[in-house]
């Protein structure tokens, strides 16, 4: 196969008599590979421990016949309603006690629970010893999407806060910290009378710091949810090699804010690939947007043996969530160009056909619902055949810009502005911009700013300031408000070595574990004296002693490099395309102008 380049199409969902027909059309379509799976535990295993494999069986074979290769998923997102009938109390558990349901929003199951790891572990068995030699298999797709709930982001409550979790909690917890001394110290608990005196007496944070609950408690549960998510879809991936290490295994995911997806960049370190979900019509993207969608992923499998796979790419209409606009045919060829050109290694869109019941019924299809043509089928026959010369798809540069995303930043400014509540009085509104969404917008407008002028663009993260690798030529690093003193000490060596430092308000006022400094990290860097930080309409702005209050931008050499230091929240400025901001930034790294 030269390049893959593939539909879902979920063969449980429509009559049998219909399957090889539709193969068939895909095959003609251009199609060489197509997935499906991922979403049918209770297809294959309608009661616990009855499985049942004649129709994957029979899909397959299908797909043999007509030569197409099958990404085959794993489904162990969601787990079939005999799951919660056998095992009760098995409802994710918000922290406020509301159950998530048991059926319909996803994923039903704590990922922590031991019975559904149990039973998870032994249906991926049985499908990779019965299918590891079938001659459609492609590849592997272990869970779809692995979060904790909620996955749609239709509530601001935070899962999960099971008893399954709380033990997983505490083991992780005794793992990092060592000794209830040092968790304590870590954890601030001296603050109000919560000291631990024993590791059983912890608790989930079920609140947040505008409830008075450790800061420092949040961070690591945060931590302790990617950790668990990693290793589980790790632990999944080795039982799939254990009995394939022939074919490729990975997972999907979307981009998202903290309290909705794990921290990505440490996701893959175990898989063959990982693959992105994404919509632009639906997410209602500029093309600089799709652009740092495709940037941002890739660099998740940066330094990993993972590929950079696009698992789903929007191939009709939204419906449930985003806006519903209509997907013309031609910009799916856009799309396509600006994934290979990003380096994108597997392509497939979302969906063949659209669903005719269900949650997303109507959505997502190639094809009109009766399974006739359409403009988006004429652009995919188009791709098709422009894949087969990969030569003049293939564009590769190495970066000297990087991005910095650092995920700790983002969850203390979570913490700090909390979600939104109807509380009045003493509380101040809440503001998402510097709360919630502030990385994510800051690294999206130094994105936006950097954007079309000539330049291809990295994002690093906490691993690569914790290792000191960074071979950049420039780095903009956005919120930087969490630092180790082992990350500082290697951007500022880095510095010194020739690098440009770009950044802006509340640089290293906080340690990793969000203790404040005594004397924050840019008083180090700067030579100055900081006083205070305050919320203005443009972010945050720094108070510096003898420095007008104003903001402005304040540049150092050190050594062979040089720092620029916004007092304010400049990439916030940048997001919203503020053209006075973009020609600063633009001159401080020395870009040509917009080709």
């Amino acid at each position: 196969m030269t390049f893959p380049f593939g539909v879902t199409y979920y063969p449980d969902q429509w009559p049998k008599e219909t399957r090889d027909k539709t193969f068939a059309e895909i095959k003609k379509a251009g199609f060489n590979l197509v997935r499906f799976g991922e979403m049918a535990w209770d297809w294959i295993e309608p009661q616990p421990g009855k499985f049942h494999f004649v129709e994957l069986d029979h899909a397959l074979d299908l797909c043999a016949k007509h030569g197409i290769k099958v990404l085959l998923g794993i489904p162990t997102s969601q787990v079939p309603p005999w799951f919660h009938r056998k095992y009760k109390n098995s409802r994710p558990v918000a922290q406020d006690g509301t159950l998530y349901p048991d059926y319909g929003p996803r994923p039903n199951v704590c990922k922590d629970n031991i019975y559904y790891r149990k039973h998870a572990e032994n249906m991926a068995k049985k499908l990779v010893v019965r299918y590891k030699n079938h001659p459609a298999l492609f590849m592997w797709q272990v869970d779809n999407e692995p979060v904790y709930p909620p996955l749609d982001h239709t509530t601001s409550n935070d899962y999960c806060h099971c008893e399954h979790s709380r033990q997983a909690f505490i083991a992780w917890a005794k793992k990092k910290h060592g000794s209830l001394k040092k968790l304590n110290e870590v954890w601030g608990t001296k603050f109000w009378t919560n000291t631990f005196s024993s590791f059983e007496d912890i608790t989930t944070p079920k609140a947040g710091i505008w409830e008075a609950v450790s800061p420092h408690i949040f961070l690591d549960w945060f931590r302790f949810k990617t950790d668990s998510i990693k290793d589980w879809v790790s632990h999944l991936a080795k039982i799939v090699k254990q009995i394939d290490p022939h074919h490729k295994v990975g997972t999907n995911g979307f981009i998202g804010i903290c309290t909705r997806v794990p921290e990505h960049d440490l996701i893959p370190e175990n898989l063959d690939w990982y693959g992105l979900d994404v919509y632009p019509t639906g997410n209602q993207m500029q093309e600089s947007d799709y652009a740092f969608a495709l940037d941002f992923w890739r660099s998740f499998t940066r330094g990993t043996r993972a590929e950079f796979h696009i698992t789903e790419l929007q191939g009709g209409q939204n419906v449930r969530w985003g806006k519903p606009a209509y997907v013309e045919g031609p910009e799916m060829k856009k799309w396509t160009k600006m994934a290979l050109e990003h380096g994108a290694k597997c392509l497939l869109f979302h969906a063949w056909r659209p669903p005719l019941f269900g949650a997303e019924t109507g959505g997502f299809g190639i094809l009109q619902q009766d399974g006739s043509s359409t403009k988006r089928l004429e652009a995919v026959k188009e791709i098709a055949k422009k894949i087969e010369n990969r030569k003049s798809l293939v564009v590769g540069r190495r970066s000297k810009i990087a991005i910095a995303y650092l995920r700790s930043s983002e969850v203390q400014s979570y913490q700090e502005q909390g979600p939104p509540r109807s509380i009045a009085g003493q509380w101040e509104t809440v503001r998402t911009d510097i709360g919630l969404l502030h990385t994510i917008l800051s690294i999206q407008g130094a994105y936006r700013a950097l954007y079309k002028r000539n330049q291809s663009i990295d994002f690093i993260f906490e691993r690569d300031l914790d290792s000191g690798t960074l071979p950049y030529k420039v780095i903009i690093l956005p919120n930087a408000y969490l630092l180790s003193k082992k990350q500082y000490n290697h951007l500022k060596k880095w510095v010194e070595n020739g690098g440009t430092l770009i950044t802006d308000a509340r640089f290293g006022l906080k340690d990793e574990n969000g203790h404040l400094y005594k004397h924050p990290l840019i008083e180090d860097l700067l030579g100055v004296k900081y006083e205070y930080t305050i919320p203005i309409p443009e972010g945050f702005l720094d108070r510096l002693k003898g420095k007008p209050k104003k903001l402005q931008i304040i540049t150092k050499k050190l050594d062979q490099g040089k720092v620029c230091y916004a007092n304010f929240s400049l990439f916030l400025e940048l997001k919203k395309s503020n053209p006075k901001w973009i020609k600063v930034l633009a001159r401080l790294v020395s870009l040509p102008s917009k080709c």
